[in-house]
């Protein structure tokens, strides 16, 4: 296993277990029993998200592998940081977070072979690493969040001197994650620069943070969430599909760029939401 493969699995256990730490049981066991919610997020991610990529592809007259590029990321929803860029620091929930950074790599694993054959060229075929996903899953996703939930409820005390040192392993393994994957990002944006890709892929993002805004329901906190849980895709599984079925392409650098732009612009959006949170916990707090 090389360094950047350490540095992932490193990542993903730390952000996981952190998470069940913090993850308030009720809370989410409510957040899972919210039907609307979870099927408003799951409609705006599997459904809307990917229509729009195909209008966005038309209007915009994307050619080759740069489509499918954009189209492999409309496809792929979730990523397991959602817990750290969609929750409270956003003025988001922590617990429909977790739930989301679960839940829709899991259903992605059925649902990306059947959408790809339904927006993608009849002569494209994409090959979806199952085992490899499951693994990644079940092993470092839904282990550490599972057991970080049971330290949480039988050793409270333990669960919290255990939180600071994971967050600094997270932000270590990013950290050297970046470093190793910033000449990659460059040579890929440099790639696609040129094309109409990047508008595509600014534009899909912008109309990902709405969908998620309008989908999040009346509670303010829902909505920061999905609106960027459903502006990020999983560069993950869209890096390995992009490699192993379109080597050599353009598919692959304009995942790498379509992540490099969601980063960017979801960091803006979390900024504004922190902000306007603060505002609002502010205004609460002030005396009438």
């Amino acid at each position: 296993m090389n360094v950047e493969k350490v540095t992932t699995v490193v990542l993903l256990v730390s952000l996981m277990l952190a998470a069940g730490l913090e993850v308030n049981w009720d809370h989410l066991v409510a957040v899972l029993k919210n039907y609307g919610l979870i099927g408003r997020a799951l409609l705006a991610n599997f459904v809307i998200v990917p229509v729009l990529a195909v209008l966005v592809a038309r209007l915009l007259r994307l050619e080759g592998y740069v489509a499918i590029g954009l189209l492999l990321m409309a496809i792929a929803p979730g990523v397991p940081f959602l817990v750290r860029a969609a929750a409270r620091k956003s003025g988001g929930s922590l617990e429909f977070a977790a739930t989301l950074a679960f839940l829709m790599p899991a259903l992605s694993i059925i649902t990306i072979p059947l959408t790809a054959s339904l927006i993608f060229p009849p002569d494209i075929e994409a090959h979806l690493p199952f085992t490899k996903l499951l693994v990644t899953l079940v092993l470092f996703q839904l282990v550490p969040l599972l057991l970080g939930l049971a330290i949480a409820s039988s050793n409270p005390d333990l669960a919290a001197r255990l939180q600071r040192p994971l967050r600094l392993l997270f932000l270590i393994a990013v950290v050297v994650l970046v470093a190793i994957l910033a000449p990659t990002l460059v040579r890929s944006v440099a790639e696609v620069y040129g094309t109409h890709g990047i508008w595509a892929m600014i534009i899909l993002v912008l109309l990902s943070v709405l969908t998620g805004w309008l989908f999040g329901g009346p509670q303010i906190e829902y909505r920061h969430t999905l609106s960027v849980a459903t502006a990020l895709r999983n560069i993950g599984t869209c890096a390995v599909i992009a490699v192993s079925s379109f080597k050599g392409t353009l598919a692959t650098p304009t995942v790498l760029t379509y992540f490099l732009i969601q980063f960017l612009i979801t960091v803006l959006v979390r900024l504004y939401f922190h902000r306007s949170a603060a505002l609002g916990n502010h205004d609460m707090k002030a005396p009438v």
